[in-house]
């Protein structure tokens, strides 16, 4: 052990102007690990008990199973887990190109929050919540003008910009400047307005116009990606936060026995208004959106923006839980809505995990990369090795031409500066980034050196940027543990598919097999097709029943009675159906049962006796446990291939502290 502190505290000594005391925190945890006994070896190779503990107690709170947080249950899902992933990496998955695209493209979301400064995000954070407080009704006026424009194309915007603006304060209509001047195209037709907006609705320098600008007052012309504006503030509110419903919804069906979808809605609203049924068993009956359908109607929690504005402008008009709207239309069908939940704007505490996330996948997170910088720049040295005046000679009036080549002298392979004693950045570096960075306005070519020293600057604050980047798994231990998990479980992923879920897709003769091995477990049970209708009167119910009794079909009664506001369904149950338990269909006959204040007509059309079916008819069900089965067989060769051995002494010490 002392052989091992000296090697590394030799190469501490040589790093030490490379690396930060993060970096050495790093090592420490390097070296921590290395003192864990081993708690096993799986292929020889040892797996240590502070690994197995780390996993086992990380999620060890959020587990509501007993049986899943039993330490005993623990080692056989880990010990499998170790040996499909040593497995994953004999076979070599670390080196497949895909899994490593994948894991660059995770990678880079997961360093979202190491790449800018969390003073800024954090004041962003707050700003966004208090923006949260309000909605703000906007109209605006759009000027385009692309990020990238030559100036004096965005002299131009910005001139007719400043020229709309004011007319707009000196009291002209905004609507009709917005359809006069506006290139935005909805402007035509909504006069630039764009109703009610809040927090991350828009992009930020126009959500930051909307939230300071008065009500009543234009903003002062600003810049976005899309071009110049001008916003006028026609309202503020306090925020109408968040709302849960469900709803009922009708579509049109050219296959539809029932009618059309508004007579259908206005029936199903009948039977509301008389308190004939519940909402929520109208809308598992009746609904025509089967996602919704099976909760009784309920839909998502949402906000303002979120749905089409029809639905939403009636959806947030209800004021108490359990109001119940009239029928209405959208492009959808024709919907009844009934309000479950309102949601205000949730305290910071409960909203700041959220917002934090959103703040740093919005462009706003663009000020904390700013500060990051000037800390980036102090932290990593750079030093010249070359000059701009190499540079500048390189450099003709082709580049602003848009011709220009870059040199292909043997010096542009030579160290134009290094970073950190370490990175080494050439010539042809910086020459190939001002290649795609060339102009087409000769006029600037008088300020050549001006121009090729503003390059530079942005080009050394990407360096370092990129330096830092790439260097983040080095400076940050968490970082590092977290690509590590992620790596290993696209490699899981990955293996998993070839042994068990591409297999069990791809092997027909296999499947086939194995469910001809198991036929018996799935077999059928005895169903019974049921036809039912449902309708407030008694009367009517008797003649729906003696009807059935006389042969009429299930279209002809619904023609007969579409002015009863009947409802109906068909389809089979099984025995433990309450249905089938707690009535008598078994004579043939239409039964009328009460149930609650409805009527119910019950006809037993027909009993499907118990059989095996095809295998084409339960495909998925056989498919999964055949999945379950390859998952065994692959496990039971695992332990053949790698042997594992488990370090008792070791095992009983930690188990000790965990089992109760």
């Amino acid at each position: 052990m002392h052989l091992i502190l000296s090697i590394f505290n030799i190469k501490i000594k040589l790093n030490m102007k490379r690396y930060s005391l993060l970096f050495f925190l790093f090592l420490t945890g390097i070296l921590s690990a290395q003192q864990s006994p081993a708690l096993m070896t799986i292929n020889g190779k040892p797996v240590s008990a502070d690994e197995f503990e780390s996993m086992y107690t990380k999620n060890l709170d959020l587990v509501q199973d007993p049986a899943q947080k039993d330490i005993d249950n623990y080692l056989e899902l880990f010990t499998r887990y170790k040996l499909e992933l040593e497995d994953a990496y004999q076979k070599k998955y670390d080196t497949m190109p895909q899994l490593n695209m994948e894991l660059k493209s995770y990678r880079r979301d997961l360093a979202k929050k190491y790449l800018s400064d969390n003073d800024i995000i954090d004041k962003l954070v707050k700003e966004a919540y208090e923006r949260m407080q309000n909605d703000v009704h906007v109209a605006h006026i759009l000027i385009q003008v692309a990020a990238d424009a030559a100036p004096q194309d965005t002299l131009r915007a910005y001139n007719k910009i400043m020229s709309v603006y004011k007319k707009a304060v000196a009291g002209e209509d905004f609507g009709k400047l917005a359809q006069q001047y506006s290139q935005d195209p909805s402007a035509k037709d909504n006069k630039g307005d764009l109703d009610y907006i809040n927090v991350f609705h828009t992009v930020y320098p126009f959500e930051t116009a909307a939230y300071n600008t008065p009500v009543g007052k234009v903003s002062e012309p600003f810049r976005t990606r899309f071009g110049y504006h001008i916003v006028k503030v026609l309202d503020k509110r306090p925020a109408k936060g968040k709302i849960e419903v469900a709803h009922i919804v009708t579509m049109n069906n050219k296959k539809d026995e029932a009618g059309d979808a508004k007579t259908r809605i206005f029936d199903i609203y009948k039977k509301l208004q008389d308190k004939q049924d519940t909402f929520e068993n109208l809308a598992r009956k009746f609904s025509d959106d089967k996602n919704s359908a099976r909760r009784g109607g309920k839909l998502r929690t949402f906000g303002i923006r979120s749905m089409i504005p029809v639905f939403e402008k009636v959806a947030f008009a209800l004021k108490q839980p359990g109001d119940i709207s009239r029928p209405f239309q959208t492009r959808y069908g024709w919907h009844i809505v009934k309000l479950l939940k309102k949601y205000p704007v949730p305290n910071f505490k409960q909203a700041k995990t959220e917002l934090r996330h959103r703040v740093m996948r919005d462009e706003r997170s663009k000020m904390g990369k700013e500060k990051l910088m000037k800390r980036i720049e102090k932290q990593f040295s750079i030093e010249m090795k070359g000059s701009l005046d190499v540079i500048n000679r390189h450099i003709t009036k082709d580049f602003f031409k848009n011709k220009w080549v870059i040199p292909t002298d043997q010096s542009v392979n030579d160290p134009l500066f290094v970073i950190n004693n370490d990175k080494v950045v050439t010539y042809k570096d910086f020459y190939m980034y001002l290649f795609r960075r060339q102009s087409h306005n000769t006029a600037t070519y008088k300020d050549k050196n001006y121009i090729i020293k503003r390059f530079f600057e942005r080009f050394k604050k990407d360096k370092l940027y990129e330096y830092y980047n790439n260097h983040l798994e080095d400076i940050y231990p968490d970082f590092a543990n977290t690509m590590k998990e992620y790596k290993n479980g696209l490699m899981l992923f990955r293996i998993k598919s070839d042994m068990i879920w591409d297999k069990s897709l791809k092997d027909t003769l296999g499947l086939q097999k194995f469910y001809e091995t198991h036929k018996t477990e799935y077999k059928l049970p005895k169903r019974y097709h049921i036809l039912m209708f449902q309708t407030n009167s008694k009367k009517t119910a008797k003649r729906i029943a003696r009807d059935l009794h006389k042969g009429k079909s299930k279209k002809e009664i619904i023609k007969k009675y579409k002015d009863k506001n009947i409802l109906h369904k068909e389809k089979d149950y099984v025995a433990e159906d309450a249905f089938v338990k707690n009535y008598d269909l078994t004579d043939g006959k239409p039964h009328v049962y009460k149930d609650g204040k409805q009527y119910l007509v019950l006809y037993l059309k027909k009993i499907k006796p118990e059989k095996n079916p095809d295998l084409k008819d339960i495909k998925g069900k056989v498919t999964n446990d055949y999945q379950n089965y390859l998952e065994e067989q692959w496990l039971k060769e695992l332990k053949q291939k790698y042997p594992v051995k488990l370090n008792e002494t070791v095992w009983q010490q930690l188990r000790s502290k965990y089992k109760k």
